[in-house]
């Protein structure tokens, strides 16, 4: 397992899952914390480059003043202003669907959370990806320490071919867009259309999948 970045910008931080339609929207369904409570707790922001603080986004009160909303417009430096932008949270821990649009910056709301309900999901002990995309074996997934729902593997080498989502119970995963998309149980194979080494995630809440190629 692997544990939550905390504020290390660079530690393996989970990446937002692009719709496969319209490519500026995102959205990440997973576990939300408070931490210890205080105001400046269960805070974090969104960057567009792993080890990068800049371009970064956020809300649109400074920080100090960034008070947690379920919903708003959002800010970032350097696209919207020089200053950094206000921190997102929650006010209570749980299970939520965070969903940002960066399609029209200037029009709210820009970034949702609402209430995700995980009562009778699925605890799944392994996932691994099989399929001709593959030069060999199946390859294993690595579990989020922070949330059991979220899988990845941090790079692997996947050939011009297709691949599923393969759980310990024996039920496959698959969808038919290459790149990001919601993978179904008993659906297709998803389309590896470029040759890569490959980040892979995938949210067994979901179904939503997303392949970040290393070297492109």
């Amino acid at each position: 397992m692997w544990e939550d970045p905390d504020w290390n910008n660079n530690s393996n931080n989970p990446p937002l899952f692009r719709n496969a339609i319209n490519t500026n929207l995102y959205t990440y369904t997973g576990y939300f914390g408070t931490g210890s409570g205080g105001f400046d707790q269960g805070r974090f922001k969104i960057l567009e480059e792993r080890g990068q603080w800049q371009p970064q986004w956020g809300v649109t009160d400074n920080e100090g003043s960034d008070t947690k909303q379920e919903s708003g417009s959002i800010a970032g430096n350097p696209t919207t202003q020089d200053g950094d932008p206000g921190r997102f949270g929650v006010e209570t821990d749980g299970y939520y669907t965070f969903t940002i649009n960066f399609s029209r910056p200037t029009d709210a709301p820009h970034y949702t959370f609402s209430s995700f309900d995980v009562s009778g999901a699925t605890d799944y002990t392994s996932i691994a990806i099989e399929g001709d995309a593959l030069s060999g074996e199946n390859v294993e997934m690595t579990q989020s320490n922070a949330d059991p729902h979220i899988w990845n593997i941090t790079n692997v080498n996947l050939q011009t071919g297709d691949l599923q989502f393969v759980t310990n119970t024996g039920s496959t995963w698959g969808g038919d867009t290459s790149f990001s998309g919601v993978a179904t149980d008993g659906g297709g194979s998803i389309p590896v259309i470029v040759q890569d080494d490959y980040e892979v995630w995938f949210n067994d809440l979901t179904g939503d999948y997303i392949l970040i190629p290393v070297n492109l």
